[in-house]
């Protein structure tokens, strides 16, 4: 124990003075670029009571469209592709379904008997004017031709409902031949976010085929446990990263609790607005951090991997200019999963080194800050 003592004395005592000797270190650009450092600004963050958080990017309510099959139906073509910009009535996605077949075929019947049943009523109104008819039978012609244009009407609404146009109705009747095809056309203009689909799918009724919106409309679903959702209030701050990727970090502010447990993870779900985005944040993401609520302050911060320990004091590494980064020394405050607070030593705005820390502490250390 003592002889490690004494090897712990011989080999780190001298790295701490030359710590205090020497607090920058200067790289060429190869350098630099061979480290790998990367700097990021330090940022002003809020420090409060936190709570550790699990979450989700989603898109947010309200800015996409489904398109959905209504009937059991076969892809016949498919005219878009993901991330493809579309405008409102663009044609999407042409199918084909033998109930939609059937459903035409019954319309154009109806149609022609609609043209026989008024012939037939309009040589009933003459033979009633020289008594050919009683008046019992003139109605009855009268009553089958009413309630044939209601089951025309109704099919025709049908067929609106599916995505029929009013002249493609007309047209369809035109030909009287049935064909069982419906273009889908988009709903609104936007960006073919989701394809569910391809050709020659068979797709059950209501399945949906694309998605359309804006893929800038993203929010965090955030999760917590029920015990410390009656302290969360709208406006607290969420601060996370995408899980595997800290490089990602970006803010969030609470918009709303839903008061209702999930049954499965037992937990409190929250919606949050992002206001601070990384590039790279899309839906589906997973993300960890931490939400901060009750009294709380704003203080410079930085990423956790910005902070090293050289023998008794915390240090960041700032980028003066170049090449050149002075190990600065630091007062840590709180930490919140992902950032520590900085009490004293740096300010918002200035650049420290966020990765490639161990390589230029290894130079402060070595003094070859020239190599």
């Amino acid at each position: 124990m003592k002889r490690a003592w004494l090897l712990w004395m011989v080999l780190v005592l001298p790295v701490i003075q030359a710590d205090e000797a020497v607090r920058v270190v200067e790289l060429d650009a190869a350098a630099v670029a061979r480290a790998g450092i990367v700097v990021r600004p330090v940022l002003e963050r809020t420090f409060g009571e936190q709570i550790r958080i699990v979450g989700e990017i989603v898109r947010s309510p309200g800015t996409t469209v489904t398109l959905r099959a209504i009937l059991h139906s076969r892809i016949l073509e498919v005219l878009v592709s993901p991330g493809e910009r579309v405008r409102a009535n663009q044609s999407l996605v042409l199918l084909h379904s033998h109930e939609l077949h059937q459903m035409e075929a019954e319309l154009i019947t109806l149609e022609e008997k609609r043209k026989l049943l008024e012939s037939r009523l309009e040589a009933g109104r003459q033979l009633y004017a020289i008594d050919g008819i009683s008046r019992v039978e003139l109605e009855q012609r009268e009553q089958q031709l009413m309630a044939t244009k209601i089951e025309i009407d109704q099919r025709r609404h049908e067929l609106i409902d599916l995505g029929y146009s009013a002249q493609q109705i007309e047209a369809l009747l035109a030909r009287r031949e049935a064909e069982g095809r419906l273009m889908l056309r988009a709903p609104e203009s936007g960006v073919m976010l989701e394809l569910l689909v391809q050709r020659h799918d068979w797709v059950q009724e209501f399945s949906p085929l694309l998605v359309v919106g804006d893929p800038a409309e993203i929010e965090l679903s955030v999760q917590i446990p029920p015990a410390e959702s009656s302290r969360v209030r709208p406006g607290d701050t969420v601060e996370f990263v995408p899980v595997g990727q800290p490089e990602l970090a970006s803010r969030a502010r609470v918009v709303t609790r839903v008061p209702t447990v999930d049954p499965t993870t037992r937990t409190v779900a929250l919606r949050a607005q992002i206001v601070e985005r990384a590039d790279g944040l899309y839906p589906g993401l997973f993300v960890e951090g931490v939400l901060t609520h009750g009294s709380a302050r704003s203080s410079a911060s930085v990423p956790e991997s910005a902070v090293t320990r050289l023998g008794e004091q915390d240090y960041v590494f700032v980028r003066t200019g170049g090449g050149r980064f002075e190990a600065r020394p630091v007062s840590l405050g709180r930490f919140n999963d992902t950032r520590y607070e900085i009490k004293q030593g740096v300010v918002p705005g200035e650049q420290v080194v966020v990765q490639g820390v161990f390589v230029l502490k290894s130079v402060l250390i070595t003094g070859q800050g020239g190599e």
